[in-house]
């Protein structure tokens, strides 16, 4: 029997799409894989957790058996109520989903389409870049009202900061009458003269431990800096001068100057504009000089395992020595440069070809806009079945409502009820049976892959969103191309680049795992390497 484990997710984010429950998201899987036959053997789940990082205990832990457990594998299908439980960046997407398909793993999302063949790779990241696409919009339209509300002296979520409480102020009234009730800060009593104490300490010479020591308003020196630079002491309220720019990582960034909120005399002062300005220079004085100590972070390579050097048989392989940083033939490096005079590769140049090239045939617009459509055509063909088990349900309900009808004449025209009680009984179970059936298709319907109009400034979104997957990090880009090319072979000033996309995507109905009979649908280019991409010829033949 096939085993299938669950996977569950809510988040804490304010999203504006549907939060099933964790439980209802459960219970549909049950449900899903009872039809399918199929044995719920796991069920892992993160609440209070945002898909767009990879960081989530019951998810790290689910990746954690795949890759350690023997074969066979504790369960064969990950089941979801929806991709985006799983998943909420393409990057995520792309690395993980190479993780199930190295342990013959299936991943199944109860109301999205399934994907055949290769190409389904391609197709699955459409539509990921899609959902994403989705979320930052909903994002950008939360974040919007959010600076609206910092830009009114009000806090937007969260615990106050230290020497402050949060206290709830009627900020104006709704069409009803109703009052619209906004979070502000307010000094706190206990802690208030501890900051301004801390303060004054740091400008008068003391050092940290004995700040900490003396008020207590943080456990760590670096906390105690932070507290010291915060302008909000000053009555400012500042918001989204921050943004996260990678989910696995949590790794933030500075945000444009225009997009920062900064609203003075939002809330009352703890300490004074020539206080705060006395603390800031103590600070800079004591801040330890780290100019020439930074390292210089490990080199990836990102073709490694890719770039094929057809003359000797041989991969390259990634290597840096005090000059440069390339690539050379695996063959030359066994059996050296005399017997194998094939030259080295420029690791920058070479990949920057290799990635731009990747741009030029497969994230096209003409392959984004196809997906798009197939995705688009297997909706409508779900429509179509919905609608067609619709019309079969209501005439079912008709027919028993007709058969009801005739018992109850018969009661009517003096036949005993107690002979007609069983019948009705079944009938009337019945007919509540088939509404229910009825009810489950149109809620469905409301919770259904949303698909919306296709047009070329979607397309183009989606096309830059795949773009930016190549500012991500190394290791990651390292961990998705592979997803996208089979090898690139080298020979001479030629480079064939096979890829692992179709120029026509085809949906299906059913998975087929790879082995023996899958067809991998790849296409190969041929394309004139550029000058310089060679380092040197190391001997003549």
């Amino acid at each position: 029997m096939t085993r299938v484990a669950i996977y569950a997710r809510v988040s804490t984010e304010g999203q504006a799409d549907e939060e099933v429950p964790i439980n209802g998201q459960i219970d549909e899987c049950r449900k899903f894989a009872a039809d399918k036959g199929w044995e719920v053997t796991e069920v892992f789940t993160d609440a209070g957790f945002s898909g767009r990082t990879d960081d989530r205990p019951a998810f790290r832990r689910m990746i954690e058996i795949i890759k350690t457990s023997p074969n066979p594998k504790p369960f064969d299908i990950i089941l979801c109520w929806r991709s985006n439980r799983l998943f909420r960046s393409v990057e995520h997407r792309l690395a993980y989903s190479r993780v199930f398909r190295r342990h013959s793993i299936r991943f199944v999302a109860m109301h999205e389409p399934e994907f055949e063949g290769a190409s389904a790779m391609f197709m699955e990241t459409v539509l990921a870049a899609a959902d994403e696409l989705y979320v930052s919009q909903v994002s950008e339209d939360t974040l919007r009202g959010l600076k609206q509300i910092a830009m009114a002296g009000y806090s937007t979520g969260g615990k106050a900061a230290t020497g402050y409480r949060n206290v709830r102020k009627v900020a104006g009234l709704k069409p009803n009458g109703e009052p619209i009730l906004r979070t502000g800060w307010e000094p706190d009593p206990d802690y208030a003269p501890k900051i301004k104490r801390a303060f004054e300490m740091c400008a008068s010479g003391a050092s940290g431990p004995e700040i900490i020591k003396a008020t207590g308003v943080v456990t760590s020196p670096s906390s105690l800096v932070s507290l010291l630079r915060n302008r909000a002491y000053l009555g400012e309220r500042i918001y989204n001068v921050m943004k996260q720019v990678d989910g696995k990582t949590r790794r933030r960034a500075n945000s444009k100057p225009e997009d920062i909120i900064r609203k003075e005399n939002a809330h009352e002062a703890l300490i004074s504009l020539e206080l705060f300005d006395a603390v800031q220079d103590v600070l800079v004085r004591r801040r330890p000089d780290t100019k020439g100590k930074s390292k210089q972070s490990p080199q990836t390579y990102l073709l490694t395992g890719l770039l094929w050097c057809s003359e000797h048989q041989a991969f390259y392989t990634g290597n840096t020595n005090s000059e440069r940083n390339y690539y050379v033939c695996s063959a030359k490096r066994k059996l050296g440069a005399k017997i194998s005079p094939c030259r080295n590769v420029k690791k920058e140049t070479m990949e920057e070809f290799i990635l731009d090239n990747l741009q030029k045939h497969v994230f096209t617009e003409k392959r984004i806009r196809a997906g798009l459509e197939a995705i688009a055509r297997e909706k409508i063909k779900n429509k179509q079945e919905d609608d067609k088990e619709r019309k079969e349900l209501a005439l079912k309900i008709n027919q028993t409502g007709i058969e009801l009808k005739r018992f109850y004449e018969a009661i009517a025209s003096g036949v005993n009820p107690e002979n007609l009680a069983q019948p009705i009984e079944e009938r009337s179970a019945l007919k509540n049976k088939l509404y229910l059936q009825l009810a489950e298709i149109d809620r469905q319907r409301e919770i259904d892959l949303q698909i919306p109009d296709i047009t070329d400034t979607m397309v183009e979104d989606i096309q830059e969103k795949y773009i930016g997957i190549f500012l991500t990090s190394p290791e990651k880009l390292k961990a998705i191309l592979p997803q996208f090319i089979e090898r690139i072979e080298l020979d001479g000033t030629k480079a064939k680049i096979k890829y692992f996309a179709a120029e026509e995507q085809k949906v299906g109905s059913y998975w087929r795992p790879q082995g023996v009979g899958d067809k991998r649908l790849s296409f190969t280019i041929s394309v004139k390497i550029p000058d310089g991409i060679y380092i040197r010829q190391t001997c003549r033949k």
